[in-house]
């Protein structure tokens, strides 16, 4: 069973721990905390019956109306069962509760599993972002219009 929450300032290590295993780039726990603190009702983990974190998705309000999704991590021994599902359908909720009609995220070109995903849950490539890491690696960003998801 997978409970879909807020974390709590208790959670942040093991957020960090997941973030870091998962993700390519290294984020300090300060990171975490500011994402907490930019939009607290913007985070979500998803966390088994015995509290073990299984994802994390941390989000940002942008200008306007737009939301975004800042980082998105589920532990490699969870993927496969539908927690990314889950934590971008409630941010979506969130984002869409408080009127926010746009969320848009990032991902590295070379990264075609999560590319393919976020297509799946209706995201569409928008802008190249040439050298966006700070590896110097390529980028996408990808946007998904909530107004059209919701009418339909």
């Amino acid at each position: 069973m997978t409970i879909i929450r807020h974390p709590g300032q208790c959670d942040v290590q093991k957020m960090f721990t997941v973030l870091n295993t998962n993700l390519d780039d290294y984020f300090a726990p300060d990171v975490i905390n500011f994402f907490m603190m930019q939009w607290p009702k913007g985070q979500f983990i998803a966390v088994d019956l015995f509290g073990n974190v299984m994802g994390v998705l941390c989000g940002s309000r942008l200008d306007g109306s737009r939301a975004s999704i800042s980082l998105l991590a589920v532990d490699s021994r969870y993927r496969g069962h539908g927690i990314g599902s889950q934590l971008i359908e409630e941010f979506k909720r969130s984002c869409f509760m408080e009127g926010r009609s746009t969320v848009q995220l990032e991902v590295r070109t070379r990264n075609t599993r999560a590319i393919s995903f976020y297509q799946r849950k209706g995201f569409a490539i928008t802008e190249e972002l040439p050298r966006f890491y700070s590896d110097g690696g390529d980028g996408y960003r990808m946007t998904m219009d909530l107004r059209r998801i919701t009418s339909s």
